[in-house]
């Protein structure tokens, strides 16, 4: 019992470690963001996409014990959280108390970088429409059509359709 107790802390601390290590590369990406550093950007995912593997393969480990503190819990071993085996098993608060910070600033990290993200796209879509001066149009001024009732194109800048 004491040595399946050891081995989920353990697991629960290398996880502690990895989600640190993804937190400082969010940060880490958010300054990418804000200076748009490209390669910089793509650098530190294909370190989060290594760490993100290895959180894989420790939860898989740790859904290995669930079945043993199941038992212990008297819970189904798909509905035990780490509070259950946090009550059950005193030990675990440390580490339950620190994922649960860590989890929630790596959180709030990721939402401000999908909003720089999603206004960096925006820009894009932006200046493309500027650039190539498309326009959503809904009806057309009969002043625009040809002879032949059909819109008339305005000249672009940049032929879009090469």
């Amino acid at each position: 019992m004491t040595e399946l107790l050891n081995s989920l802390d353990n697991n629960l601390r290398k996880q502690l470690d990895c989600y640190k290590q993804l937190t400082k590369l969010e940060k880490d990406k958010q300054q990418a963001l804000i200076h748009n550093v490209i390669q910089e950007i793509d650098r530190i995912t294909a370190e989060e996409e290594k760490i993100l593997f290895e959180v894989s393969h420790l939860e898989k480990e740790r859904l290995n014990w669930a079945e043993f503190f199941a038992k212990e819990t008297g819970k189904k071993a798909e509905e035990i959280t780490l509070t259950d085996l946090e009550q059950s098993f005193p030990i675990l608060a440390e580490v339950h108390r620190e994922l649960e910070t860590v989890i929630a600033e790596l959180r709030q990290l990721h939402e401000t970088n999908t909003r720089l993200l999603e206004n960096a796209v925006k820009l894009v879509n932006f200046t493309v429409q500027a650039i190539t001066n498309e326009r959503q149009i809904t009806y057309a001024k009969p002043t625009d059509k040809d002879k032949e009732g059909k819109t008339q194109k305005d000249l672009n800048l940049f032929d879009k359709t090469i």
